[in-house]
């Protein structure tokens, strides 16, 4: 069986997660099939192409891809039996900093001019989410979001989202999809990685909490501000290690303190995976370096300004707006988090436990 999985190349250790969760669930439930994974990095869609891997150019792969006939190189999609959109905010509609998610790079390409036109071919839509303001509450879908959003689940065989707030927008137009926690607590099972105890206490700072602000009014020098002043005095209770999944984080965490212990290693997601695993809990804006700890059973916050933030809610743990977050907050969750967060790894368990269970039964359909 062969399966081509949309997704990112080389790009973000969060979508590597995200796509290493789905391949772990997918060989579960195809048991006693062999699987043949392939990637096609979405932002270039010309990469289903075999041959056309490292090109990474859009604007320039883009014309080749429609200039060049589908029938002159070997074909990810063609080729597959099934094909995943892998996790990611898939649903987003802003008027300001955004856009809309129906204009996306490869759903056109990918979807439309290659899966629909091959038969005997299933199609996948796995733990995607929403990517809007903090507390939207979905109203905001303009009626081509919706129409694109309708149309991609009336393409895929199956569908499940990882926030509550893609459910709401998809009950809105009547449709009714299974909410689980993203798959990217079951990348360490793809890997057969366990603990390897708790040497440090991870933290991730991201200028503003997350990487958009869609017309927020983030006040970006008040959480530098609250954040390096706990940042500092947990240094002196706790090894402390930084966590950056980009260089603008690492040139962030060096701002503002030259001395920072950094973990920074490009392109290496199962590096990633094996550094979580030592962690004693985590302060973060990224929210899958939160999920990555919490597939240990180690307990984190998340601080973000969007609706990314909220899937923490899907794994019994707490996120907050970056504006609400000060200094006290910090050491109260620290507090918390120090003490087991109510005794997180026997509740996450039971959580995993359900998740897993809950991809199964949505699979059963196929």
């Amino acid at each position: 069986m062969k399966i081509s999985i949309i997704t990112t190349v080389d790009h973000n250790v969060g979508d590597d997660f995200v796509r290493e969760g789905i391949k772990y669930l997918l060989r579960k439930y195809f048991k006693n099939q062999e699987i043949e994974f392939q990637n096609i990095h979405k932002h270039s869609p010309i990469t289903t192409r075999y041959g056309f891997e490292f090109f990474r150019y859009l604007r320039l792969s883009s014309r080749v891809d429609k200039i060049l006939p589908k029938s002159w190189s070997k074909d990810r999609i063609f080729e597959a039996d099934i094909v995943v959109q892998s996790g990611a905010p898939a649903y987003w509609c802003h008027e300001i900093g955004g856009g809309h998610c129906y204009n996306n790079e490869w759903y056109e390409p990918l979807i439309k001019e290659r899966f629909l036109k091959k038969k005997n071919i299933k199609l996948l839509n796995l733990a995607v989410g929403t990517c809007q303001t903090y507390y939207s509450d979905g109203s905001e879908f303009c009626e081509k979001c919706n129409n694109y959003m309708k149309e991609f689940y009336e393409f895929s065989d199956v569908t499940t989202v990882r926030d509550s707030l893609a459910k709401t927008v998809f009950s809105k137009m009547g449709i009714n999809v299974p909410v689980i926690p993203c798959s990217s607590i079951f990348a360490i099972d793809e890997h057969g990685l366990k603990s390897e105890g708790e040497e440090y206490v991870v933290v991730n700072y991201m200028k503003g909490g997350a990487h958009y602000t869609f017309g927020q009014k983030i006040d970006v020098e008040k959480w530098e501000r609250e954040f390096k002043k706990f940042y500092f005095e947990l240094k002196e209770k706790e090894k402390v290690v930084v966590s950056c999944h980009n260089q603008k984080e690492v040139d962030e965490a060096l701002r503002f303190d030259p001395k920072a212990e950094i973990f920074y290693v490009k392109d290496d997601y199962l590096a990633y995976m094996k550094f979580y695993s030592k962690a004693k809990f985590g302060i973060m804006n990224r929210v899958h370096g939160a999920f990555l700890m919490a597939s240990y059973g180690k307990p984190s916050i998340v601080i973000g300004n969007d609706s990314r933030a909220r899937m923490q809610e899907e794994i019994g743990l707490k996120h907050y707006f970056v504006n609400d977050a000060d200094y006290e907050l910090l050491n109260k969750e620290y507090e918390f988090l120090k003490n087991g967060a109510d005794n997180f790894a026997k509740r996450f368990k039971a959580i995993k436990e359900k998740a897993y269970s809950d991809y199964m039964k949505a699979l059963s359909i196929l």
